[in-house]
C-alpha cells in the first residue's frame, strides 16, 4: 500500500489538486535526483513509467539526466533496472509520426558518455530473463540509429565484448537468438570488433550451435550462426588465420552434411528433400567456401589448401553437378568449386581427375530404377555439360550456366597443360550407329565446345550456348601459342568423301558471317564469335595469316563496321578485330601484307577508331559482370525465357580490351615501315639465325674497330719518340706545336672510336644474352613437344608424319 499511496501522491499537489503532467514529470525527475532512499527512487521511476508512454518527448526532456544517474546508482536493482530499461527503449525509438526527431536527440544525449553504454553491458552479469531481453534490445536500438558511435562505446568497455559473446551461452533460446542477430550487426563492419568477438572462441561455439542444430537441416538459428561467421571472416586476415588455425576449416564440408569419401570410385548423384530454410542455410555454408578462397586475398591459397584436403570438393561437387538442388544452391556451389581451384594448379589437377556421374533420367523427380546407372565421366565434362546445357533431361538457370562457365575459366586459366589438352580434343566423336537412341553419349569437354560453336542455329532462343562455348575456347588459347597452334590446326570435311576440308578458324568466321545475317539471331552470338577470334588472333601472327588466307573475310569484316543496321557492340568489336589484324600481320607468308592492308584501311582509320571508342565507353565493356555473376537468380530461371540476363561480354575480354584497345588504335594510324619486326615464337630456325648473323656482323664491326684503335696508339708512341728525339734541335718549338696539333687530333679520334666500341660491346653483350636465351627456350620447346606428342598418343591422339619423323629422329 505504501507503494501505491507513494505514486498517488506524486500525480496530486500540497493541497490534493490534480497537475498537469508538465508539473508531475517534473516533480518525479527531481525525486530521482535527490531521493537518499531505494524505495523513494523506485517509486519515481515506476510513475515515470506509467507516463512515458503518453508523453515520452515530455518524460525524456525533463528526466533523461535523473533516469541516467539512476541507471548507474541502482543497476542491481532488478526492479529499477527492469523499469529504466523500459522507459530508455520507448524514448530511443522513433515513431513514424515524430517530426522533431525526439528519440534521435535522446539517443545522442545518451551515447555522449561512453560509460552509458558501459553500465549496460555490466548488466549482462544479470541473468534475469527480463533484464537480460531488455538490455539486448535497447542496445540493438542503439546500433541501429548510431551504429559507428556505439562501437566506439563498446570498444572501451573491458568487458563488453566478452559479455556479449557470453550471450551465445544462455540456454534459453531467446536470450540466444537475440545475443546472435546483436552480434551480427555489431560486426557488419568494425575490424576491430570482429577482431576481439573471434578470439572469445566464437567460432567454436557457433560450430557447435549448428552441430547442436542439425548442420544446414536445422532452423533459422543455423543460418543466423553462419551469418555472423561470415561478417567475422569477410576481408578480415587476422580472423581466417584463426579460423584456419583452429581446424575450423576443416568442419566445413561436415556443415553441408557430408562425411567420409565417395562411393566407388566416382561422385555419384543423390536425389534430396530441399525446404527453404534448409536452401538458405545451405548457401550461407557456401558463402563461407567463397569468403575463405577469395581471389588475390592473402590467405587465399593457404585457405584453398587445406579446404580441398579436408575434403571440400566432394559436397560442393555433389550440390554443384550431382543433385537435384534448387537453382540458388547450384549456383552457389558451382562458384564455391570456381573459388576453391582457382589459381591453384595443385587444386585444379584434383578437380580435373574427379569423376562424377552423368544426371540421370527422371520421371516425377526421381531416378528411374529401369533404367541402367548413369556412366561416369570426368567433373570438368560435365561442367562444360552444364553450361552449354548439353545434358537434354535437365533444365538450368542462366545463373548456374554462368557459374559453372566460371568454374571451367578457374580451371583452364594459367593452366597450360589443361588448355593444351582441351584444345586437342575438339574434333567430333564417330557416329555410333548402334547405340543412336541413348542419350549418354560419351562426349570430350572439347567436343561439347564443338558443337555449341557449330551448331549455334539449333538453338536459337538460347544464344548464351554458343556464347559460353565461345568464352571457355577464348580462355583456353588466351596467351598459350601452342594451344593456338592445336586449335588451328582443326579442319571440317572429309576429302574422302569429296569435301574441302575448312580450318576451325575459318568455320568459326562462317559462322559469325551467318549469325549477322540471320534475322533470328540474337546480338550475343556474333558479340562471342567476334571476341573468341580477337583474342585468338591477338599476339598470333601465324593465326593471323591463317585468317587473311580467306581473301573475303577483311571485306567482310569491313562491311560489317559499316552496316548501320549492325548492334553498336558487334561493330565495336569487329573494328578491334581489324586493328588486331593489322598490328600482328607479321608472318612472312601472310598472303596480304601490311603495307596492302593498309591501303584497304587507310581511308576508313577514323570510322574504325570511333566505334572502338564507342565499345570502350558503352555499358558492355563497363558493367561487365565480375565473375560472370547473374543477380537476382529467380529472374532468369530457364533457357526458355524470353528475359535474357544483361551478360554481353565476359570480364575477362573487358579488361584485354581495356588494355590494349589504345594501342590498337594507335597501330592503324602507322606506316607499315614504322613496325618493328614482330619476333617468332621461341624455336622457329628463321628467328635464330636472323639473330645468330646479327651477332656476328656485330663481332667483325667490334673486331675492325678495335684494330684501329691499336693502330692509333702505335702511331702515338712514334710521335712521342719523335718529340723526345727532337728535343735539343733548333726547330723544336715548331715542332712540338705541330705534333702537339697532330697527338690532339689522334687522342680525339681515338676517343670517337672508344665510345663507339663501348656501345657496340653493350649492344653485342645483350644480342648475346637474347641468343642463349633463345637456345635454351628452344630446348625446353623441344622437351614439350616431345612430352605433348607422348602424351597426345597416350590418349590414342592420331599424330601427323612430321610430328612421326620428328619423335623417330629424337629416337634415333
Amino acid at each position: 500500500m505504501e507503494f501505491f499511496s507513494r505514486g498517488y501522491s506524486a500525480l496530486r499537489g500540497e493541497r490534493g489538486q490534480l497537475q498537469s503532467p508538465d508539473e508531475t514529470i517534473e516533480r518525479l525527475a527531481d525525486c530521482l535526483e535527490t531521493a537518499t532512499l531505494l524505495e523513494d527512487r523506485r517509486a519515481a521511476v515506476l510513475s515515470l513509467k506509467g507516463l512515458v508512454r503518453d508523453w515520452p518527448e515530455k518524460v525524456g526532456e525533463k528526466s533523461l539526466p535523473a533516469i541516467i544517474k539512476v541507471l548507474h546508482l541502482d543497476s542491481r536493482d532488478m526492479d529499477i533496472t527492469k523499469s529504466l530499461l523500459e522507459i530508455l527503449m520507448i524514448l530511443c525509438t522513433s515513431e513514424e509520426q515524430d517530426s522533431n526527431n525526439t528519440a534521435d536527440r535522446f539517443i545522442d544525449y545518451f551515447l555522449m558518455e561512453s560509460s552509458n553504454v558501459t553500465v549496460l553491458l555490466d548488466i549482462f552479469e544479470e541473468y534475469d530473463f527480463y533484464v537480460r531481453f531488455n538490455t539486448i534490445k535497447l542496445l540493438a536500438a542503439l546500433l541501429f540509429n548510431r551504429p559507428k558511435r556505439i562501437q566506439e562505446c563498446i570498444l572501451t568497455s573491458p568487458m563488453g565484448i566478452t559479455r556479449l559473446v557470453d550471450l551465445l551461452d544462455d540456454t534459453r533460446d531467446i536470450i540466444r537468438n537475440e545475443g546472435l542477430l546483436l552480434l551480427i550487426d555489431l560486426t557488419k563492419s568494425n575490424t576491430e570488433i570482429q577482431k576481439l568477438v573471434t578470439f572469445q572462441a566464437t567460432f567454436e561455439k557457433l560450430l557447435a550451435l549448428i552441430e547442436e542444430q542439425e548442420g544446414i537441416s536445422g532452423d533459422i538459428v543455423v543460418q543466423d550462426s553462419l551469418v555472423l561467421m561470415q561478417n567475422l571472416l569477410r576481408y578480415n586476415v587476422s580472423d581466417q588465420i584463426y579460423f584456419r588455425e583452429t581446424s575450423c576449416i576443416q568442419q566445413i564440408p561436415s556443415l553441408l552434411g557430408f562425411v567420409g569419401d565417395s562411393e566407388g570410385d566416382h561422385i555419384p548423384y543423390s536425389i534430396e528433400d530441399w525446404p527453404s530454410q534448409k536452401v538458405s542455410n545451405t548457401v550461407a555454408v557456401l558463402e563461407l567456401v567463397r569468403i575463405l578462397a577469395e581471389p588475390d586475398g592473402a590467405n587465399t591459397t593457404i585457405n584453398q589448401d587445406v579446404m580441398v584436403q579436408s575434403g571440400i570438393l566432394l559436397p560442393i561437387i555433389q550440390l554443384g553437378i550431382c543433385s537435384n538442388t534448387p537453382p540458388i544452391v547450384r549456383t552457389g556451389a558451382l562458384y564455391a568449386i570456381a573459388y576453391a581451384i582457382r589459381d591453384n594448379p595443385t587444386n585444379q589437377d584434383t578437380f580435373i581427375k574427379t569423376m562424377v556421374a552423368s544426371p540421370p533420367s527422371l520421371v516425377d523427380g526421381q531416378i528411374d530404377p529401369n533404367l541402367p546407372s548413369a556412366l561416369p565421366r570426368p567433373a570438368l565434362v560435365s561442367l562444360i555439360a552444364i553450361t552449354v546445357t548439353a545434358d537434354a533431361q535437365l533444365e538450368y538457370s542462366y545463373s548456374s550456366r554462368a557459374a559453372a562457365a566460371f568454374a571451367v575459366f578457374s580451371c583452364v586459366d594459367g593452366n597450360h597443360d589443361t588448355q593444351l589438352v582441351i584444345a586437342s580434343m575438339m574434333k567430333m566423336p564417330p557416329i555410333d550407329i548402334e547405340n543412336t537412341d541413348y542419350n549418354d553419349k560419351p562426349c570430350s569437354a572439347g567436343s561439347l565446345l564443338l558443337d555449341a560453336i557449330e551448331n549455334w542455329e539449333l538453338s536459337i532462343c538460347d544464344p548464351y550456348k554458343a556464347w559460353f562455348a565461345c568464352a571457355i575456347l577464348s580462355h583456353i588459347i588466351n596467351n598459350n601459342t601452342q594451344a593456338k597452334q592445336v586449335a588451328g590446326s582443326i579442319q571440317f570435311g572429309d576429302e574422302e568423301h569429296g569435301e574441302e576440308p575448312v580450318s576451325l578458324l575459318h568455320h568459326i568466321v562462317s559462322q559469325l558471317l551467318m549469325s549477322t545475317k540471320s534475322t533470328a539471331s540474337n546480338s550475343r552470338i556474333p558479340t562471342a564469335y567476334l571476341c573468341l577470334l580477337c583474342v585468338w588472333l591477338y599476339d598470333s601472327p601465324e593465326s593471323v595469316s591463317l585468317f587473311l588466307s580467306e581473301s573475303t573475310h577483311v571485306q567482310f569484316l569491313i562491311q560489317e563496321v559499316q552496316s548501320s543496321t549492325n548492334d553498336p557492340i558487334v561493330q565495336g568489336l569487329t573494328a578491334f578485330l581489324l586493328g588486331i589484324i593489322y598490328e600482328f600481320n607479321d608472318d612472312p607468308k601472310s598472303p596480304i601484307t601490311r603495307g596492302n592492308l593498309q591501303a584497304i584501311l587507310s581511308s576508313r582509320v577514323d570510322i574504325l577508331n570511333s566505334h572502338v571508342n564507342r565499345l570502350r565507353d558503352s555499358s558492355a565493356i563497363k558493367n561487365a559482370s565480375q565473375y560472370l555473376e547473374i543477380f537476382p537468380e529467380d529472374e532468369y530461371l530457364t533457357s526458355s525465357t524470353k528475359n535474357l540476363p544483361p551478360l554481353l561480354i565476359d570480364v575477362a575480354f573487358a579488361e584485354f580490351f581495356k588494355d590494349v584497345n589504345e594501342t590498337m588504335q594507335r597501330s592503324m594510324k602507322r606506316s607499315p615501315s614504322s613496325f618493328k619486326p614482330h619476333i617468332l615464337p621461341v624455336g622457329t630456325s628463321d628467328n635464330s639465325r636472323e639473330n645468330s648473323e646479327e651477332i656476328e656482323a656485330y663481332k667483325g664491326t667490334i673486331e675492325n674497330q678495335a684494330n684501329s684503335i691499336k693502330d692509333l696508339e702505335q702511331e702515338i708512341a712514334e710521335m712521342m719518340a719523335k718529340l723526345a728525339a727532337m728535343a735539343s734541335s733548333e726547330n723544336t718549338t715548331k715542332l712540338l706545336e705541330t705534333m702537339a696539333i697532330e697527338l690532339d687530333d689522334l687522342k680525339k679520334r681515338n676517343d670517337t672510336l672508344s665510345k663507339v666500341i663501348s656501345e657496340n660491346k653493350s649492344k653485342f653483350a645483350v644480342l648475346e644474352r637474347e641468343q642463349e636465351d633463345l637456345l635454351v627456350l628452344m630446348g625446353d620447346q623441344d622437351m614439350k613437344n616431345q612430352q605433348y606428342k607422348a602424351r597426345l598418343r597416350q590418349m590414342g591422339e592420331p599424330v601427323t608424319d612430321s610430328e612421326n619423323d620428328d619423335a623417330d629422329d629424337g629416337d634415333n
